[in-house]
């Protein structure tokens, strides 16, 4: 075997070895890209969830600043509502809806039921 044909062989296997890595390096960066979509997507949510849990403590303490529609307008984008709905089967209870409407299009409800004494004061 001559040198001239072990060096196009040496070439040819760098080129393969090139290949190889650069898919490597291609999946490695679509992982770290999709990744942080993911996390920027669990934040969201996580919002989400925090807004509609400070909506039903408001909802608890009776304050008059939640609303219905169009609801209340929150940093990021987010939009609450407070919805309030006798039960048909008993009057005594009643169930409190909090909407959160994420900035994306998506949404998150948390629902409670409210036991409505005789007095008018609220059971949670």
């Amino acid at each position: 075997m001559s040198f001239g044909s072990r060096g196009g062989l040496v070439l040819l296997e760098v080129m393969v070895a090139l290949i190889v890595l650069s898919l490597v390096a291609v999946g490695a960066l679509e992982l770290a890209h999709q990744s942080g979509g993911l996390v920027a997507n669990a934040r969201e949510w996580s919002d989400a969830v925090s807004y509609a849990e400070d909506g039903m403590e408001l909802v608890k303490l009776g304050s008059g600043a939640l609303h219905g529609p169009p609801g209340d307008l929150l940093p990021g984008g987010f939009r609450r509502q407070v919805v309030r709905r006798p039960l048909s089967s008993d009057a005594s209870f009643e169930q409190v809806t909090i909407t959160v409407f994420l900035p994306a299009g998506g949404r998150f409800d948390i629902g409670r039921l409210v036991h409505m004494a005789r007095d008018g004061t609220e059971q949670w």
